[in-house]
């Protein structure tokens, strides 16, 4: 008995029981920490594992009810071998008005196996594309999007703006959340950005800094019908804009309706192509700081 109850005996024990209150603690803490993060995100996020054109729909009167769930059950058309079956109470969104005519919705879903565990149905863009709302977030292969959507990303991102950029961070903070992102059905990945176009379930739009500010608060005159005056014209615009922060005056130019495009003074072997855009604006800066502006 001696042997039995020794002192390694109670240390083993001792050990034993504070191993199990120490990972309590940090599975309960974890759980709070997880808990926070839920309740104070702005939106559910929903992992798009499926995204592709709807023939048809077996239940032509398939509604998402004001609880945010499927009223009855439906399967969705996808072509002559596939289909998509949701039942009644899966969490869900109908955001396709023109439902359920032929091909004119597509359906992104969360699949949990063959089951869906959370469906939209969204409007069909051109040549099998879907327009979905602008990126939040680019990390590890996926892309979040603003409504909490998160779908793949290809790793190069075509953008399809009037005005030029240098980086992502840049294409934010002048743009904000005024974009589309397009995703390719075919190739399964978001393909492509469209500038200062919005689909019309995306969230409210947010732009950085003046969230108030639109075109007719501008110090920036509009671009020419034609072009008379252009050199008064870039006096003008020079003596607003010539000396303040690049970004901001970037971010004046696109409101008021310019096409962009940046020469920085301190890379090696900065040159312009000699060419006349009507519309666009050329803008040389140094250190962040606009150094003139021509146009064209």
């Amino acid at each position: 008995m001696r042997q039995i109850f020794s002192v390694r005996f109670f240390a083993a024990v001792g050990g034993v029981v504070g191993l199990f209150f120490l990972l309590t603690t940090i599975f309960a803490t974890r759980g709070a920490i997880e808990g926070a993060d839920e309740a104070s995100a702005p939106f559910d996020l929903h992992r798009i594992d499926f995204v592709d054109q709807v023939f048809s729909s077996r239940n032509d009167s398939f509604s998402v009810n004001v609880d945010g769930v499927a009223a009855a059950d439906t399967e969705l058309i996808i072509d002559g071998s596939r289909s998509l079956r949701i039942v009644a109470d899966t969490p869900g969104e109908m955001l396709c008005p023109r439902f359920p005519d032929v091909g004119a919705c597509a359906v992104v879903a969360d699949l949990l196996g063959e089951a869906v565990v959370w469906f939209a149905l969204v409007p069909i863009g051109n040549v099998r594309t879907v327009d979905l709302p602008a990126i939040d977030m680019l990390e590890d292969g996926l892309a979040t999007l603003v409504n909490g959507w998160q779908v793949r990303f290809a790793p190069v991102l075509d953008r399809r703006c009037p005005e030029e950029f240098t980086s992502y961070r840049e294409f934010r903070e002048v743009l904000g959340d005024d974009f589309t992102s397009v995703f390719s059905i075919d190739e399964r990945q978001l393909m492509a950005v469209e500038c200062r176009q919005r689909v019309d379930f995306a969230p409210e739009v947010t732009i950085p800094d003046d969230e108030s500010a639109d075109a007719s608060s501008s110090t920036v005159p509009a671009p020419p019908d034609d072009i008379t005056d252009q050199d008064a014209l870039a006096v003008s615009i020079g003596s607003a804009l010539v000396d303040r922060d690049l970004e901001a005056a970037l971010d004046e130019l696109a409101r008021a309706g310019w096409a962009v495009r940046t020469v920085d003074l301190d890379a090696p072997g900065a040159t312009l192509t000699d060419d006349l855009v009507l519309g666009r604006a050329t803008v040389e800066h140094r250190d962040g700081v606009v150094v003139s502006i021509a146009l064209g």
